[in-house]
């Protein structure tokens, strides 16, 4: 019952810090991915200068579905925040009725991030090629850019329900884990990178 109501019990300043730190931890390592990623695209041997071009060109879209993501994720914060604060220990079926609310709020929410991800699945399968070719006419950069772009595409389902599972934390007052998957994330990303970059093994 504490961990339910924390939001509202908690003094506000203590609130900010346990709430705050975390959420800013996350946005701050969504730029080391793009970071690390250029850094270690810079540094191939060949063509590297297409790949950088090529990841410049990606990055709007990228962008884009973390956007769309966070902000259906916002929504559903916001949603799920009210509802639960709606709560009221001393009567049990009001409980009950709120809890039910938000676990149809958090359903709606997946199902938004699976009408999303199907978007960006189309998209990745039918208009990347377009988009690159549309931005540039080096042969280089359109086959990377696409090649890549198609990958981020197929698989932004990660993006996308991390950023909803994310804003959920959130909403219940447990943004510590949401940091600490961004973290786990960051680091499993700097180690795949010149294993996938480098074919390093």
């Amino acid at each position: 019952m504490a961990e339910r109501n924390r939001m509202k019990e908690m003094p506000v300043n203590k609130l900010m810090v346990q709430m705050g730190i975390p959420m800013i931890l996350s946005m701050a390592l969504q730029a080391v991915y793009n970071i690390v990623d250029s850094a270690f695209v810079g540094n191939m041997k060949e063509g590297s200068e297409a790949a950088l071009n090529a990841l410049t060109l990606v990055f709007p879209v990228q962008m884009l579905m973390v956007a769309v993501g966070i902000g259906t994720g916002v929504g559903t914060n916001a949603l799920l925040a009210r509802t639960l604060g709606q709560g009221n220990s001393q009567k049990a079926a009001k409980v009950a009725g709120n809890s039910q609310k938000a676990a149809k709020v958090a359903g709606n929410s997946l199902f938004l991030g699976v009408i999303i991800y199907a978007v960006c699945l189309l998209f990745g399968i039918f208009g990347v090629k377009a988009y690159i070719s549309s931005q540039t006419v080096d042969p280089e950069v359109i086959s990377m850019g696409t090649g890549y772009l198609r990958i981020c595409c197929v698989i932004s389902f990660g993006i996308i329900f991390f950023s909803l599972f994310e804003k959920l934390l959130q909403a219940t007052g447990r943004s510590l884990y949401s940091t600490i998957g961004q973290v786990v994330g960051a680091v499993v990303n700097i180690i795949l990178d010149p294993i996938m970059i480098y074919g390093i093994g």
